[in-house]
C-alpha cells in the first residue's frame, strides 16, 4: 500500500472495493428469486411462502442497520465490513443445505442480519472519501454497477449454474444447491479482498480529512451530533421517502424473474427450466438499467447541485412519480419481449436512484454520523420493504383474475407499489424544503469563516 500513500486517487480503489462488497449484498438478498421454480418444487411452497422467504431476510436486515452503522461510525468501515461479509458467505453456504421451508427461512434471516454490514457502512465510508462535488456519483456507482453486478450473478448466473449442475455438483450439492454454494465461495473471496483494500478515512492514507473540511460544527462530538439528528423531523420524513424506494426495490426484483418466466411459458410454451433462465435474463436487463443509468443520474445530481444549488431531493421526488407510472404499466398487457425489456431497463434506472438520499443525508447532517442517520433511515425503509414483500404474495393471490393472462396474477403486487410510491412522493416535498434550509445554513457558516 506504500504506492498509494498520500495519493487522492486512492478514493477510486475505495469505491471499487465498496462496489464489490455491495455486489455480495445484492447477490445474497435475491439469491432465491432466480430459482423460485426449483424452490417451489423442492420445498413444496407457493407464492405466499416465497413472499415470506424474501421478507425473512429483510426483517433481520432492518433490525441490523443501526448497530452496523453506528459500529462503522465508531470503529471504521475497514474493521466492520470484512468481518460481516465473511460471516455472510458462511450463512449463504448454509442456505444451500436447507431441507425444509423452516430451515430456508432461518438461513435467510441470518443472512439478512450480517448483510447489513454492507450498505450503511459503505455509505459511511464513501461519505468520508468523496466530497460533496463527487458524492452523488460515488453513491450511484457503488449501488448501480456494484449492486447490478450482484443482481446479474443472481438473476442470470445462479439459474445457469444450477442448470449446469443438474447432474454433477460441488461437495455433493447439485442444481440450485450447488450454484448457491458456489456463490458463497465468491462472497468469501470478496470479503477477504475488502480487508486488504478498504481504509476507513482519507487520513489513514496521509490525506486531508473530508469530514473535518465539511463539518460546520467543529466543536460537536458524536453523541451531540446523534441527538440533533434524532430530533430533526426531516430524519423521519426522509425515512418515509426511502421507504417508497425500498418497497419498489423489493417488489420488482423479487417478482420480475417469475413474472417474466410466466410470460415466456404462456406466450412461447417454454419449459419451466428454460423459462426460469429466460426470466433471469429479463431480470438482467433490469440490472443493465441500474448499471448504466444510475451513475448518469448521480452525475446529473452533482452538476445541478454545483451549478444551481438544486437539492438532490428534487430528483428523488421525480423518481418516485416515475416509479408510480412504472408500476401502472406492469398492470397492463405487455405486447412483446422487446416491450418487457424496455420496461425492465427503465425500472432498473428509476428504482435504483435512491442512493441520492445517502448523499442528501450526509449533507443535511454531519458526515461523522452518516452511519447512524442512514442506519435509522434504512431501518424504517427495510421494515417497510420487508412488510410489503411479505404482503405481496397474498396481494397477488387476492387480486389475481382466474383464467386471465399471465400478468393478472401479479396485479395486487403492482397496486401496492403504486400506492406506496405516491405516498413517498408527498413526503419528498418536505425533504426538498429541509435540504434547501441546510444549504442556507452551510452557506451562512462559510460566510462567517471568510469574514463576510
Amino acid at each position: 500500500m506504500s504506492y498509494w500513500w498520500g495519493k487522492a486517487t486512492y478514493r477510486w480503489v475505495i469505491l471499487s472495493s465498496c462496489m464489490l462488497v455491495y455486489c455480495t449484498s445484492q447477490l445474497v438478498r435475491w439469491n432465491y428469486a432466480s430459482i423460485t421454480k426449483y424452490l417451489t418444487t423442492d420445498l413444496a411452497i407457493g407464492k405466499p411462502e416465497l413472499g415470506l422467504l424474501g421478507s425473512a431476510f429483510f426483517y433481520a436486515y432492518a433490525f441490523a442497520q443501526i448497530p452496523w452503522g453506528s459500529a462503522t461510525d465508531m470503529f471504521g468501515g475497514r474493521r466492520v465490513i470484512p468481518v460481516g461479509i465473511v460471516i455472510l458467505s458462511l450463512f449463504l453456504a448454509g442456505f444451500a443445505f436447507s431441507a425444509t421451508f423452516t430451515q430456508a427461512m432461518t438461513w435467510r434471516a441470518l443472512m439478512g442480519f450480517v448483510a447489513a454490514a454492507g450498505y450503511v457502512p459503505i455509505t459511511a465510508v464513501l461519505s468520508k472519501w468523496f466530497s460533496v462535488k463527487e458524492r452523488g456519483f460515488a453513491m450511484e456507482m457503488y449501488s448501480g454497477p456494484g449492486g447490478g453486478l450482484g443482481e446479474a450473478l443472481t438473476f442470470l448466473m445462479i439459474p445457469l449454474i444450477a442448470l449446469a449442475m443438474s447432474d454433477g455438483g460441488i461437495f455433493g450439492l447439485t442444481g440450485w444447491r450447488g450454484s448457491t454454494f458456489f456463490m458463497a465461495i465468491v462472497v468469501f473471496a470478496i470479503a477477504i479482498s475488502s480487508a486488504f483494500m478498504l481504509r476507513s478515512d482519507p487520513s489513514d492514507m496521509g490525506l486531508p480529512s473530508i469530514q473535518k473540511a465539511e463539518d460546520k460544527k467543529k466543536d460537536g462530538n458524536y453523541a451531540e451530533t446523534v441527538k440533533s439528528v434524532i430530533k430533526d423531523p426531516a430524519l423521519w420524513v426522509m425515512s418515509l421517502v426511502w421507504s417508497g424506494y425500498m418497497i419498489a426495490a423489493r417488489l420488482v426484483p423479487g417478482w420480475l424473474p417469475l413474472y417474466a418466466a410466466d410470460f415466456y411459458i404462456q406466450t412461447t410454451g417454454m419449459s419451466k427450466e428454460k423459462a426460469m433462465v429466460a426470466g433471469g435474463a429479463m431480470a438482467t436487463v433490469y440490472v443493465l438499467g441500474r448499471v448504466f443509468g444510475t451513475p448518469m443520474v448521480g452525475k446529473l445530481s452533482d452538476y445541478l447541485l454545483k451549478r444551481n444549488n438544486t437539492p438532490r431531493s428534487v430528483i428523488i421526488l421525480a423518481g418516485l412519480l416515475l416509479i408510480s407510472g412504472m408500476f401502472y404499466v406492469y398492470t397492463t398487457p405487455i405486447p412483446s419481449t422487446f416491450a418487457m425489456g424496455a420496461l425492465a431497463f427503465f425500472s432498473g434506472i428509476v428504482i435504483n436512484i435512491f442512493p441520492l438520499i445517502n448523499a442528501s443525508a450526509a449533507e443535511i447532517w454531519s458526515i461523522r454520523a452518516t452511519g447512524f442517520s442512514m442506519g435509522i433511515i434504512n431501518t424504517v425503509g427495510q421494515f417497510a420493504g420487508a412488510m410489503a414483500l411479505s404482503a405481496s404474495g397474498y396481494m397477488a393471490v387476492k387480486y389475481s383474475i382466474k383464467g386471465g393472462a399471465f400478468y393478472t396474477e401479479f396485479l395486487g403486487i403492482w397496486y401496492l407499489g403504486i400506492l406506496t410510491s405516491l405516498a413517498a412522493a408527498v413526503a419528498a416535498v418536505y425533504v426538498i424544503y429541509r435540504e434547501k434550509k441546510a444549504f442556507a445554513i452551510h452557506h451562512a457558516h462559510d460566510g462567517e469563516e471568510k469574514g463576510v
